[in-house]
């Protein structure tokens, strides 16, 4: 066998297992910084309250999340939870930065997990020059901000980075100014952190 050979299936097989460990290894890393963040946000708490003091599991502190979100949630649907909730946000948006933190955030995750979702479609952008188009994501149309001259709807748009699409740009553009992209706004993400190479329609 020449060298020629061995060197081809050297290659071959290290991307074969590249494509194998790669995304597995990142997934990996993602759900331990989810769960050391959480770790670190108990350890804030006295270490009576701190879960690893009586569970001393690994990861532990995620199921404990789990159940205080649902407990929250279930206090929150009775008179009493929405009163105490309902004053510990008027607290938090009478302190100056962390009310605007605050508010932020809040409208960002309740765009992400309720029923009406903080991006509605998939467009097509000319950003940051004329002749580009980027992948952007629609959530909503502005009405005061921006004058809306000549009766014209200008959207507010979000342009993700790849392949981290939690960071980007955000912009207004002219309704007329944005090409509609029939895909969904998933697929849309995966065609970001996947810098274009998915299994999308037309995707060779």
């Amino acid at each position: 066998m020449s060298l020629k050979k061995i060197t081809r299936g050297l290659r071959k097989s290290f991307i074969t297992g590249a494509l194998v460990i790669l995304p597995l290894w990142a997934t990996v890393l993602l759900v331990t910084a989810v769960i050391n963040l959480v770790d670190q946000t108990f350890a804030v708490l006295p270490a009576r309250f701190q879960p690893q003091t009586y569970i001393p599991i690994y990861g532990f502190e995620i199921l404990v999340t789990l159940i205080i979100f649902l407990v929250v949630g279930a206090l929150t649907g009775n008179y009493l939870g929405r009163k105490v909730i309902t004053a510990g946000e008027k607290l938090m948006t009478r302190i100056p930065v962390v009310r605007t933190l605050y508010q932020g955030i809040k409208h960002l995750t309740a765009g992400v997990f309720s029923e009406k979702k903080i991006f509605s479609r998939v467009v097509l952008i000319e950003f940051p020059i004329k002749g580009l188009q980027f992948l952007g994501f629609v959530t909503g149309r502005e009405e005061q901000l921006v004058p809306q001259a000549g009766g014209r709807t200008i959207l507010k748009v979000f342009v993700p980075s790849t392949p981290n699409p939690t960071t980007g740009f955000f912009c207004f553009v002219p309704e007329e100014s944005v090409t509609p992209l029939d895909i969904t706004v998933d697929e849309g993400f995966k065609m970001v952190i996947s810098a274009g190479y998915s299994d999308l329609p037309g995707t060779p």
